[in-house]
């Protein structure tokens, strides 16, 4: 399987010098565009993160988003899904 190109500034990313959570970023990113045959990475100006609800995390999830959260900043315009939470819990 062929890996996708990086540009430098990319490949700094994902060897870690813009922080833990920018390389497991990087990681996820590389890893899906090698699956899916991805060339290069294109250039975005919003994206939307999709999943993030308790209902599907729990724990283990929770704890990954906190560790993201040390030191992880978005570098472009970014939603996230609306989540339905129960205030009786």
């Amino acid at each position: 399987m062929k890996k996708m190109e990086l540009t430098p500034d990319e490949q700094d990313m994902a060897d870690g010098k813009h922080g833990k959570a920018t390389q497991k970023a990087m990681e996820i990113l590389v890893t899906l565009g090698d699956i899916y045959g991805a060339k290069r990475f294109i250039d975005v100006t919003s994206v939307q993160i999709a999943g993030v609800s308790y209902a599907n995390l729990n724990e283990p999830g929770l704890e990954w988003l906190e560790e993201m959260a040390k030191d992880g900043k978005v570098k472009t315009f970014t939603t996230l899904n609306p989540a339905g939470i129960s205030l009786a819990i």
